[in-house]
């Protein structure tokens, strides 16, 4: 009897340790990331299909890994960046999207942090030319811009100098200067009148006016939605149409509109759209945490094809759809034109009024 009573003792010391030690091991896995838990991250996206992206799949995984909330605000660029500066003293978003134009604006005005590289792993797979402005900024998609047309209307647009042709005349539909993709037009005219390749061009782009203005009655409108001009392009109203963003018209094509996105001789340019951390953010490890998994080759795969433009990221297998539209992999990617927003934004104001003065009269 005293051999039962100690084997039921000691079997039931050994039962005590066994749940201590689940009891001891269960937090460390439950708490793998208890410092995010409950809290709440305010991010601001952009419209459309990427915020729809966004909102569908990184943030439900986002708030399941982490145990916070994700707000996310859709917006634009300059108005992001209008939000933080009312917001500079007291911030209230950790992560902003916006164009690889806001960065430089941003960083001037101390409104962004720099990305730190130790709470961002995946920063080290971007394409080292999209990680922009001393990492303040990260690619996370990317587009070409080019013009676009109807090809059962008019000739294949091979180069930007076919916009300036007699067969087109009355029958290009230009983006509004509004648009920053309008300035690629402007970079190209000044490439052609100068004969230097686009990387100097764009440093030259008082040369490219007269050019512009022999366009003029070619230009039969000017469209500030590409849906919209898309249509009418399908209907015939017009043969071509652009500087826009090849995510933009991609769709289209797949649903099977009468329209091509074109690949100039001269090359396209990179329509880059950016994930920034606030400046004294509210939520700053959060936040790169974020930029981290939006950069994660899952989500960069699932945002390149659900919106029709290329990752940010190497090494990302595309379903054959998607593939054989966007510049993708790297010998695409990497060959589009970067343009210099440091440069150029300084004078787009200036540029705006020239192109109202040339094409508004």
């Amino acid at each position: 009897m005293k051999q039962a009573t100690t084997a039921a003792a000691a079997s039931k010391s050994r039962r005590k340790l066994l749940l201590a030690g689940t009891a001891l091991a269960l937090p460390a896995f439950a708490i793998r990331n208890a410092w995010a838990q409950n809290k709440v991250l305010r991010i601001s996206t952009y419209t459309g299909p990427q915020a729809e992206y966004v909102r569908k799949y990184i943030i439900p995984a986002f708030e399941k890994k982490y145990g916070c909330k994700v707000l996310q605000t859709e917006s634009a660029t300059l108005a992001n960046i209008a939000v933080m500066r009312t917001q500079r003293d007291n911030p209230q978003y950790s992560v902003m999207m916006m164009d690889d134009l806001g960065i430089p604006i941003a960083k001037d005005e101390k409104l962004i942090a720099q990305l730190p590289k130790d709470k961002i792993p995946n920063l080290a797979n971007v394409f080292p030319r999209y990680v922009l402005n001393d990492a303040y900024g990260t690619a996370f998609s990317v587009s070409a811009i080019a013009p676009w047309y109807n090809p059962t209307l008019g000739s294949p647009i091979n180069s930007f100098a076919d916009l300036w042709s007699d067969e087109l005349k009355g029958q290009f539909m230009m983006t509004t200067p509004k648009l920053s993709m309008s300035v690629t037009l402007l970079v190209a005219a000044a490439a052609l009148a100068t004969g230097k390749p686009i990387a100097q061009a764009q440093y030259e782009l008082d040369a490219g006016w007269a050019k512009m203005t022999a366009l003029k009655p070619n230009v039969q409108t000017i469209y500030e939605v590409a849906g919209t001009a898309v249509l009418q392009i399908s209907q015939g109203q017009a043969i071509a149409a652009g500087p826009d963003f090849s995510k933009s018209i991609y769709p289209y094509m797949a649903q099977g509109a009468p329209v091509r996105f074109s690949n100039p001789t001269e090359g396209a340019f990179a329509g880059i759209n950016c994930l920034t951390l606030v400046n004294n953010a509210p939520e700053p490890d959060l936040g790169a945490a974020f930029i981290d998994m939006s950069l994660s080759n899952e989500f960069q795969k699932g945002m390149a094809e659900y919106i029709y433009a290329a990752p940010a990221v190497k090494g990302i297998d595309l379903v054959d759809k998607v593939a054989k539209l966007v510049p993708y992999p790297d010998e695409k990617i990497n060959t589009l034109h970067n343009l210099d927003w440091a440069y150029i934004n300084p004078r787009r104001s200036a540029i705006i009024d020239k192109f109202n003065q040339v094409f508004g009269a």
